[in-house]
């Protein structure tokens, strides 16, 4: 028995890892891949694919939030807590996953406004 709780305790925590990076990785991907769409959407008068790309990167970024409150409502911690065990420690994960996707998020809607107010063309 003690050797399946070990176990359960090294797995369980790499995947929450990753909701920790969702939001900072969308983020940064999505800036990119609009500096890279730039050049285009201004020859061609056209910032669709602009908004496209930062309307899915907001989508999936609340996704991520979803997916946090989730995990975070499934284990049932009372706040705050001092004790080291599982559900503790997958709250504490999925609390701070959710807190770096919705600074992300905030990040994400400021490009989105200065794409939607700025010509691509402007220099």
């Amino acid at each position: 028995m003690r050797v399946m709780v070990e176990q359960r305790q090294e797995r369980t925590p790499r995947a929450l890892w990753l909701l920790l990076i969702v939001g900072p990785v969308l983020t940064a991907l999505a800036h990119e891949i609009n500096f890279v769409l730039v050049r285009h959407a201004c020859s061609a008068q056209r910032t669709i694919a602009l908004y496209g790309v930062m309307l899915l990167a907001i989508v999936l970024t609340i996704g991520s939030v979803i997916v946090g409150h989730r995990i975070w409502r499934r284990e049932r911690v009372t706040w705050p807590s001092e004790s080291d065990d599982l559900p503790t420690r997958i709250t504490f994960i999925a609390v701070l996953g959710m807190l770096a996707s919705v600074i992300s998020l905030h990040i994400m809607i400021a490009q989105f406004i200065a794409i939607v107010v700025f010509d691509p063309c402007q220099r």
